[in-house]
């Protein structure tokens, strides 16, 4: 029986080791460099992506149908957090020995920690995995990089913030298309947000939407405490803004606050006989961030 297991235990070492082999990086040295430094949920990241390419580099073995997979893996659930595939910013026709390929790309952890998990221990482990492959075939995969990330819960990280005067509640519905526009908060005519004040340069990005249907050249305006970042009147039934924000336009205090207003409303009750929606509504938002700024 020892024997048979003593076996056993060498034939699965090398089918390891030949999986490995399949899997060489064909002369690729690729390294990371991962922005920030603590990773939470609920965050954009910023990956810069550093190829060498070493003597062991045959172009040959290559085509331009390989493109980079970069596939996030939750290790405790064994699901897929996210994936950022895409082509090279330079065709692997033109890649050459000895030289080097240097871009970067952004991708958003979207929030997935539960905070009251009576297992959460603040963290989750998150794997990793980059390389090439040809999208039509699975066996084609080259491993560059594998990595754990430790991925935090953005409450520890990110600046509070408190939906105040001039919310609605939020609303779901599962059954939306788009997962981005599965959940939102209607303003009245004047939302407050009350965030904690970073003190530095940050990036705030704001997705929503304006009902075309009913107010055709229906306002919008942002303020940061009573200074005006943008007023304009959506091109199309919903909008995307993002603004960089210097820290003395956040001020002095602790806590500023960021304003929405609209110059129309309306009441769905009072425009639709069969509604029976009385709330005031203003502008429809689905995502609202405010993170310190990685450059």
């Amino acid at each position: 029986m020892k024997l048979k297991n003593f076996s056993l235990l060498i034939l699965i070492l090398l089918l390891f080791t030949s999986c490995n082999n399949n899997a060489g990086n064909k002369g690729i040295d690729l390294k990371l460099d991962i922005l920030p430094r603590t990773i939470t949920d609920s965050l954009y990241v910023k990956i810069n992506y550093n190829y060498n390419f070493t003597e062991k580099f045959t172009p040959s073995q290559l085509g331009d149908e390989y493109k980079v997979f970069v596939h996030f893996w939750r290790m405790k659930t064994k699901e897929m957090l996210l994936q950022d595939d895409h082509a090279p910013d330079k065709k692997i026709s033109e890649w050459k020995k000895g030289e080097a390929l240097n871009y970067s790309r952004v991708v958003f952890i979207p929030q997935f920690l539960d905070e009251f998990d009576i297992d959460f221990e603040g963290f989750e482990e998150v794997k990793l995995t980059i390389g090439l492959h040809k999208p039509e075939d699975k066996d084609s995969k080259i491993i560059l990089h594998q990595e754990v990330l430790r991925i935090q819960a953005a409450s520890l990280n990110a600046p509070e913030k408190v939906y105040d005067e001039g919310w609605n509640q939020r609303e779901t519905n599962l059954n939306i298309k788009s997962k981005d526009e599965r959940s939102w908060r209607w303003t009245k005519k004047k939302a407050v947000c009350i965030i904690e004040n970073p003190k530095k340069e940050a990036l705030l990005i704001i997705r929503g939407g304006v009902d075309k249907n009913i107010f055709e050249d229906q306002s919008v305006t942002f303020k940061i405490n009573e200074t005006v970042l943008e007023q304009f009147v959506p091109d199309t039934a919903k909008f995307s803004k993002r603004y960089v924000i210097p820290a003395e336009q956040l001020g002095s205090e602790d806590e500023f606050k960021l304003i929405i207003e609209t110059d129309k409303t309306f009441i769905p009750s009072a425009i639709d006989k069969n509604a029976t929606d009385g709330r005031e509504l203003g502008v429809q938002i689905y995502f609202l961030y405010f993170r310190e700024h990685i450059k």
